[in-house]
């Protein structure tokens, strides 16, 4: 191993109840980040037997030494196998959420179903990335943050995405720090905006929302509106919790309608992107009722 180098193999707490085995190398900082300018990290997950159907995993990575200006998105390569299973890999962009100084982090969310892979209770993650820069990673670059039931499924064709969390200083949304070991990530609430022109972006993430009559005097909040950010080729998961029913549509650039579903309970929408740009989507409710609260779940990938 050369100089300056180092290798971590570490049990990284519990994440939902689930222990993991880091391992990576580079150069290591008081914060515990590792830097390479080609990285390659693993993850060992285990007592999944009694995960549901599909895991949610956030990523997220630091960049820094940049010559060029830093891409929008970053590429990188995660592989996912498990005892007798053949890997499979897939290649996930990042957006970028946060520029401070000469530290860039790239942020986004990583849907794998247990059919794709047929892991047991025990799955591993590789990681791998190289770019014309630094890349940082630390225990919890991928973490495990979310685990789905088998959800119903509403038709739709094709979508995109973008990050968000806390509101940063010009108004625009940034995904919170990795989840601490042991907690699952809350939703975030969002900015209220019933036009589309208003909309505001949003990422990959879990968020909370608001519809229905206030009370006497009150207006009613009939619509909510968000949007994101497409590449063409990229796939939008929507996904929605509401204990009453509402209209969610998608549309695309062109304000052309790709996808709707109508329904309460657990309800889902998957689009491929046909072309790059601003993605707007909907959510209405279907008559007049008291206020209520829903959950909705952004993923993208390709």
């Amino acid at each position: 191993m050369r100089r300056g180098c180092a290798f971590l193999a570490v049990c990284v707490g519990e994440i939902m109840g689930l222990a993991a085995v880091f391992m990576a190398q580079g150069k290591l900082d008081s914060a515990g980040w590792y830097w390479s300018s080609e990285v390659h990290a693993q993850w060992q997950f285990f007592d999944l037997a009694w995960a549901g159907e599909q895991l949610v995993f956030a990523v997220i990575l630091e960049t820094r030494g940049w010559v060029s200006p830093p891409p929008p998105a970053l590429s990188v390569t995660l592989t996912f196998s498990s005892l007798g299973c053949v890997p499979r890999s897939q290649r996930v962009s990042l957006p970028k959420v946060a520029e401070q100084g000469p530290v860039v982090r790239y942020f986004g969310q990583v849907l794998l179903s247990r059919r794709d892979v047929g892991f047991g209770s025990y799955l591993v993650v590789n990681l791998g990335v190289k770019v014309g820069a630094e890349v940082g990673v630390h225990a919890q670059t991928v973490s495990l943050v979310q685990m789905w039931a088998p959800a119903a499924t509403g038709g739709g064709m094709g979508g995109p995405f973008v990050p968000a969390g806390s509101r940063g200083p010009q108004g625009g949304l940034v995904p919170p720090p990795p989840t601490e070991p042991g907690k699952a990530a809350p939703p975030r609430g969002i900015r209220e905006c019933d036009v589309p022109e208003d909309a505001p972006y949003v990422a990959p993430g879990t968020y909370w929302g608001e519809l229905g009559w206030p009370g006497p005097g009150q207006t009613v909040d009939s619509r909510d509106w968000f949007r994101a950010n497409l590449h063409s080729g990229q796939v939008l998961e929507l996904r929605i919790d509401t204990p009453r029913p509402v209209v969610v549509r998608l549309l695309d650039p062109s304000g052309q309608e790709v996808g709707r579903l109508q329904g309460q309970g657990w309800l889902g929408l998957v689009y491929q992107a046909s072309k790059r740009g601003a993605y707007y989507i909907c959510i209405s409710i279907v008559e007049n009722m008291p206020t209520f609260t829903y959950t909705m779940e952004l993923l993208l990938r390709r």
